[in-house]
């Protein structure tokens, strides 16, 4: 029986302006402390990801002490551009330790209701204001120029502007994440060595299990979707989500070390991905 429960206030929520929130409660009510994830999930046996890549979660791993309860806010923000409708999410707390299908049994889901924008009707422009100004203008710089021109003299050239290398986007020693080309999420070194390592094909085909619900990207158990963009399927631990997912926050800056807030598992930190990419390269 699991020790960590999931509460959520409301089965449907809609947006309005742009956004919606929701409060989740999680009670851990095993006898000692426990470091829990609140993750955000698709619907089951759905390939497509509902309302998950414009759902975030605040501070989605956390510890809980044993009895305890925290509360996750949860905030629904579609794009302008995602149509009206309803997009279901489901919502999976359980161990950092473990994989969230384990928990799946457990799942929460919210129907987040879009409602259809009101169509705006552009008023007419009046352009012939404008014609005649610009007319006016162009009369008076030709009769400026006929009585102001100065003689003919030497041409200057103007120099040529000179291109500058693209400079590096993150400040050190942060480094940009480059889960793709494109990303360019400013990340500790460490977390962007774990981006090198897990990105390599040879460790996502063992960790993969070559079919299931979620076709060729199901990944065996153990081992969940990074999602570090919409469609990123690349199979990792359940921490390394729970990070990735912090590291998108809007504004998120990382410290200089690890505060108390944030616990890496030993796994991940530096030396050891370091040595794990080292083991891949020499392996036969």
């Amino acid at each position: 029986m699991s020790t960590i429960a999931l509460t959520l206030p409301a089965t449907t929520v809609t947006t309005a302006d742009g956004t919606a929130t929701l409060t989740a409660s999680v009670t851990n009510s095993a006898a000692v402390p426990a470091r829990i994830v609140l993750g955000a999930f698709g619907p089951a046996g759905a390939t497509e990801p509902g309302g998950t890549a414009w759902t975030t979660i605040e501070q989605p791993l956390r510890e809980v002490g044993p009895g305890a309860t925290e509360q996750f806010t949860i905030t629904f923000a579609p794009a302008a551009s995602v149509a009206a409708g309803t997009y279901p999410v489901r919502f999976i707390a359980y161990s950092a330790d473990q994989a969230p299908e384990e928990h799946a049994d457990q799942a929460r889901q919210v129907d987040v209701v879009v409602p259809a924008q009101a169509v705006v009707t552009p008023k007419p422009f009046v352009w012939w204001p404008w014609a005649v100004a610009a007319g006016l203008l162009v009369v008076l710089g030709v009769v400026a120029w006929l009585l102001l021109r100065p003689g003919d003299g030497p041409v200057t050239p103007s120099p040529s502007p000179t291109g500058s290398p693209t400079a590096n986007p993150c400040a050190a020693p942060w480094v940009p994440r480059l889960t793709r080309p494109e990303d360019l999420t400013c990340v500790t070194p460490a977390s962007a060595a774990e981006v090198v390592f897990d990105n390599n094909p040879a460790v996502q085909a063992e960790r993969r299990a070559g079919g299931g619900a979620y076709g060729p990207d199901t990944c065996n158990q153990g081992w969940v979707w990074r999602e570090a963009y919409d469609g990123d399927h690349v199979c990792v631990t359940g921490a390394t989500r729970a990070r990735t997912a912090e590291e998108n926050k809007p504004g998120y800056t990382n410290p200089p070390s690890n505060p108390p807030s944030w616990k890496y598992p030993e796994t991940f930190r530096a030396t050891a991905i370091q040595t794990a990419i080292i083991v891949t390269a020499t392996k036969p």
